[in-house]
């Protein structure tokens, strides 16, 4: 959400700087105990400076794609029928919030789904929301189904992270968003397409319209998806272990920087949108060696899984981080529960939190079950075979090895962009991902990007 300077004072700035940082414990993923896969060594790329450094900073000004001048943007708050009782503490995320950008006329719709923990508004939604709105789209932008937003307004379960479960809350929510839009915009056909975590969404959004037929999605794209989020993530914990190690002081120091550069940016802007983009913008300034920027790299997916944990636990009751018998209300102290959440990995997560809830909703499946069926190669042979479904990621991208990079060459021959560089999301918005964007989403695309 925008945050005018008015209403930020020191004290808040720094509480939402302790809930970006004091989240991210430098405890090494325990997979051995979780049926989590095990990362055999770095990811691809994952301690190379070009990767972490696009990872940070993003596609160059002077490589930006051109775009146009103003984009109108709508807020929309929409209420899910099934949303469950929300917690208390939760108070404000009664309704789904999203973002349209209507042209005037009939347009087909682009519906872009965000990635890990983001909402419908992030730093690298406005940039595929301009192109594709200068190409003549609808944009109909959501947040990630990880975003808490999302949890409290949209999902069936309370427990985010299921690639099946959280593609059907998806579904349904869009339904009945384009089924609230103002104005009854008219729509020729539509696409839909997400980065990171939100791009293996956009796949199974189509998979699942396959079935249901409520959408009509016509073609797929997937920008720097993760084969398994599982292994993405896990691999996320263990840079941030080895980047920060277990001691508090490398974390207190990377802080004290940190809140400096925060501080800058809150003085000189009317407003801030408190999304990846901010928090990168500020580390750009200040981090020098590999260490300091694959520790803010793996604090920023920190943020997000500390979100999932909580919300997560909320709802299931579990335990884990929140008294199950006395659970916080608004304006309720939240040090103590961020004090624990700061050690907690994504193994924790799945140990504490997602694996007791599924384990229990689904009788007879297995811990190593669960892990399997948040791979994208659980979604079988209609992904594969859907010559409508596009990829693009990075040769260099952090969250993938090189077995999940062959994965997705090999299945997704001639329909798949690989760039040389980029890490994760740092090519996002630039001339080349944008041209191929467009021409991959209008079925015209013949192998660029390698």
């Amino acid at each position: 959400m925008k945050l005018p300077i008015r209403l930020l004072s020191r004290h808040r700035l720094g509480a939402l700087l302790a809930a970006w940082l004091t989240i991210s414990g430098a405890m090494p993923v325990a997979a051995d105990q979780s049926g989590l896969p095990t990362t055999r060594g770095p990811a691809s790329g994952l301690a190379d400076s070009a990767a972490l450094r696009a990872t940070v900073f993003g596609t160059p000004p002077d490589q930006l794609a051109d775009g146009p001048q103003r984009v109108p943007v709508k807020e929309i708050e929409v209420r899910m029928p099934w949303m469950r009782p929300l917690p208390r503490v939760l108070w404000f995320n009664e309704r789904l919030r999203v973002w349209f950008s209507p042209q005037e006329g009939e347009a087909p719709l682009a519906i872009v789904i965000a990635g890990t923990g983001a909402d419908g508004n992030a730093g690298n939604i406005r940039l595929l929301r301009g192109a594709l709105y200068g190409a003549g789209y609808h944009v109909l932008s959501l947040p990630s189904p990880t975003h808490p937003g999302f949890i409290s307004a949209a999902s069936s379960t309370g427990v985010a992270g299921d690639l099946g479960q959280d593609g059907e809350d998806l579904y349904r929510a869009v339904v009945r968003i384009l089924a609230h839009l103002p104005d009854a915009p008219r729509i020729s056909h539509v696409d839909a397409l997400g980065y990171s975590l939100g791009g293996a969404n956009a796949a199974t959004l189509k998979l699942i319209d396959a079935r249901e037929h409520k959408l009509g999605i016509r073609r797929v794209l997937m920008i720097n998806p993760p084969v398994s989020l599982f292994s993405s993530i896990g691999r996320l914990d263990r840079l941030f272990a080895q980047a920060i190690g277990p001691a508090d002081s490398g974390l207190e120091h990377l802080y004290q920087r940190l809140y400096a550069e925060l501080a800058n940016l809150y003085r000189v802007s009317d407003a801030v949108q408190v999304d990846e983009t901010f928090l990168y913008g500020a580390a750009a300034g200040i981090l020098r060696s590999d260490d300091e920027f694959s520790a803010a790299i793996a604090l920023n997916f920190r943020l997000a899984l500390a979100n999932m944990f909580f919300a997560g636990d909320l709802y299931t009751r579990a335990g884990a981080v929140v008294d199950p018998k006395d659970p916080p209300g608004p304006g309720d102290p939240l040090e103590q529960t961020w004090a624990t959440l700061r050690g907690k990995t994504f193994a924790d997560y799945f140990n504490e939190v997602f694996a007791p809830y599924y384990l229990k909703q689904r009788a007879g499946t297995t811990r190593e079950a669960l892990v399997a069926r948040n791979r994208l190669d659980s979604l079988g042979d209609a992904l594969l075979t859907d010559l409508d479904c596009y990829v693009q990621t990075n040769r260099d991208d952090l969250i993938l090895d090189r077995d999940e990079l062959a994965w997705l060459e090999h299945g997704f021959a001639g329909r798949i962009a690989v760039y040389e560089h980029g890490g994760h999301l740092g090519n996002i918005g630039s001339r080349e991902q944008v041209a191929d964007m467009l021409a991959m989403l209008e079925g015209r695309w013949t192998g660029g990007g390698r």
